[in-house]
C-alpha cells in the first residue's frame, strides 16, 4: 500500500488592522512586524506612505484632495457598472 502525502496550502482569511505609528517609531515597528512569519506587507504601499509623509503640509493637503477625488471617481464607476449589470438582467 502506497500513501501519498500532498502539501496543501491553506488559505486563511487575514485581517488588515490600521495602526497609527509615530514617524520616529515606524522603521523599528516594521522591522519587528516583518519578523513574524504570518505578517504580509505591501512594500509598494509602504513606499507610497513614506513618500506622502515627506510632503510639505500644503502639498500633503493637495495630494489628499486628489486622492479623495480619485476615490470618488472610482466609486461612481463602480455604481455605473452595478447599474449596467442590473439592466442586463
Amino acid at each position: 500500500m502506497v500513501v501519498l502525502l500532498w502539501k496543501l496550502k491553506i488559505y486563511l482569511r487575514m485581517k488588515q488592522p490600521v495602526l497609527n505609528i509615530p514617524d520616529i517609531e515606524y522603521q523599528s515597528f516594521m522591522k519587528v512586524a516583518k519578523s513574524f512569519s504570518f505578517v504580509e506587507t505591501d512594500e509598494q504601499q509602504n513606499k507610497l506612505l513614506e513618500m506622502e509623509a515627506k510632503l510639505s503640509p500644503n502639498k500633503r493637503k493637495i495630494w489628499g484632495r486628489v486622492k479623495s477625488g480619485l476615490r470618488e471617481i472610482e466609486s461612481m464607476e463602480k455604481q455605473v457598472l452595478k447599474e449596467n449589470q442590473e439592466m442586463n438582467f
